[in-house]
């Protein structure tokens, strides 16, 4: 089979998996078109990359809805591979910056977006670097990876680091409902163990109740306007957050 029809065949199965995870708005052309960022890398890299791929649909849909359009300095923290990254710049106008910690993953990342404008990755930890005034900051699946100061610490630097009508959105895992909650935590305890980031991280996920997660927000000084429980039969009990400094004028 061309390589291009196996695209293809690709690009659909990802698709139809990708609705397991939640309805959202990534359409197969967007899946191509990350698909084909990441076909020079390593079969085992793209896997992680598809994996990752199929569970973003709710997280592009809130990033669609409550972000505004006149967004223009996006900051991804714990980008990862990039993935959310270059979903945005494929739909947005604006300059992103994505962070990463692990070095495998930011020269993936880096590698991925060779040749594309206005999207740059650094290899950072986000916990100790100064966050540049963003009118967005991303912090998708990676508050998890720190222990509860630290936590703090990263909210209360993106609450500082927000420009005026900025927007902090957040998406983690919370406890509940609790057979999803246990599955979730023993594969990530696992992932953990096996460094499958590949950095420093604590030995077991810092998952919170919905109620720890507003206080340990609202305690950073930014305000909740949205909190989006992620509905679908697949087995991760995601949170969404979007959230404002509270020093600042409201959406």
């Amino acid at each position: 089979m061309p390589a291009s029809q196996q695209t293809d065949v690709i690009e659909k199965i990802l698709h139809s998996l990708s609705r397991f995870f939640g309805e959202g708005r990534i359409t197969p052309q967007d899946f191509r078109r990350a698909i084909d960022l990441y076909t020079s890398l390593p079969f085992r890299i793209q896997i992680q990359v598809w994996a990752r791929l199929i569970c973003l649909q709710p997280i592009l849909k809130a990033i669609e809805e409550y972000i505004p359009v006149t967004s223009d300095r996006w900051i991804d923290l714990g980008c990862g591979h990039g993935l959310v990254s270059l979903l945005v710049a494929s739909r947005r106008k604006g300059t992103i910056l994505g962070v990463e910690a692990s070095p495998s993953r930011f020269a993936i990342a880096q590698r991925a977006a060779h040749g594309l404008q206005d999207v740059t990755f650094q290899h950072g930890n986000i916990a100790e670097m100064s966050i540049p005034p963003s009118t967005t900051i991303l912090l998708i699946d990676v508050l998890y990876l720190f222990p509860d100061d630290i936590q703090q610490r990263i909210l209360i630097n993106c609450a500082r680091a927000l420009t005026h009508n900025g927007i902090l959105l957040i998406k983690d895992n919370t406890t509940v409902p609790r057979w999803k909650y246990g599955y979730t935590n023993c594969e990530e305890k696992l992932k953990l163990l096996f460094r499958a980031y590949d950095t420093e991280t604590i030995k077991s996920p810092n998952y919170r109740t919905p109620d720890s997660w507003r206080h340990l927000i609202t305690q950073a000084n930014l305000q909740i306007h949205a909190e989006l429980f992620i509905k679908s039969p697949a087995p991760y009990p995601g949170i969404i957050y979007v959230c404002q400094n509270s020093s600042h004028v409201t959406l």
